[in-house]
């Protein structure tokens, strides 16, 4: 891109005209020109209070492409003033992350407490991939937000984070009136291990949405719970074939016998999902019973199954 021919005096100039078309194109200009550009740094810097928004903005993401940690102190005034649109505290968050990216927890959690929905949803997108257990307990704050989007993805991180300080709001998000609130819960329940939950999540087998249940019988499988034995196998006649398929795994993981037969059963299903799951199940449990549906079943006409059934073959005859 060809740098503008007017000199840089006049374009720092032009970023004090009373026309916020004249300042936003100066800014543009300004950014064009990456050997000069840092000595406009001050004048952006007085642009973050700039009446027009989209001034602003450019104003904003001029500083983040400076990477100069002295816009900091503005940045942060940026974030945490409720009078701002929720758009320019979301890109003050933005370039902080980038600008000061050492004390992005500490952004991210001042983020978590915005008056904007959009700048929380930001907030625990980025913590999703942060993996720090120093915000557990604002996670946990989390879970209860007005958004759902928000409580469902703090549910999400909690799960992937793994601190057992996190089940009792977890258990009590089960409750929540948003459906993909409970299937986030359930599902984060299941890698934490806490015999707490199992209650709670047995008694979610019952939800109205298939995703609930589906993620309520995963999560039981991974708890390894005796009790979730039978309730998972009425599962398996669920309307539902993802639901169907995730108490197949669960059962699997629990390795108890009782469900050997209905298990069986499933292996004629009319979803291939299912009968991969059921395959899978029967391996894990290794039980001689299997062995001759599990061989009717390597001429299935889904390629996966076929190759479920040949792995779970094999394992059943190893456990002989």
């Amino acid at each position: 891109m060809k740098t503008s021919p007017v000199p840089l005096a006049t374009l720092l100039a032009d970023l004090s005209d009373p026309s916020s078309q004249v300042r936003r194109q100066a800014i543009t200009n300004i950014m064009r020109r990456r050997k000069e550009r840092g000595l406009a740094f001050d004048s952006l810097l007085t642009l973050l209070n700039d009446p027009d928004y989209q001034v602003c903005k450019a104003a904003i993401k001029a500083l983040e492409t400076l990477d100069d940690a002295r816009a900091l102190p503005g940045l942060q005034v940026l974030l945490t003033d409720s009078h701002q649109r929720a758009q320019v505290r979301l890109l003050a968050l933005r370039a902080l992350l980038h600008v000061d990216h050492r004390q992005s927890l500490l952004h991210l959690l001042t983020a978590l407490s915005d008056p904007g929905v959009l700048v929380r949803r930001e907030a625990i997108n980025v913590l999703s991939n942060q993996g720090d257990r120093r915000a557990i307990p604002a996670l946990i704050a989390a879970l209860g937000d007005a958004d759902g989007d928000v409580r469902a993805n703090a549910a999400s991180v909690l799960g992937q984070l793994g601190d057992t300080r996190a089940v009792s709001a977890l258990i009590a998000a089960l409750g929540d009136a948003e459906m993909f609130v409970r299937t986030r819960a359930a599902g984060a329940l299941g890698p934490l291990g806490d015999a707490r939950a199992v209650e709670p999540l047995l008694a979610l087998l019952g939800d109205a949405h298939w995703q609930v249940r589906a993620n309520a019988a995963r999560a039981l499988g991974s708890l390894k719970d005796a009790h979730a034995v039978d309730p998972l196998i009425a599962l398996l006649g669920d309307t539902d074939g993802g639901v169907r398929a995730s108490a197949a795994t669960a059962l699997g993981q629990l390795g108890d016998v009782r469900a050997v037969e209905p298990l069986l059963a499933l292996l004629g299903d009319a979803h291939w999902q299912v009968r991969a799951s059921a395959a899978t199940a029967l391996g894990q449990l290794g039980d001689v019973r299997a062995v001759e549906l599990l061989r009717a079943l390597l001429s299935d006409p889904d390629a996966d199954v076929a190759q479920q059934a040949r792995v779970a073959l094999a394992q059943v005859e190893r456990s002989r």
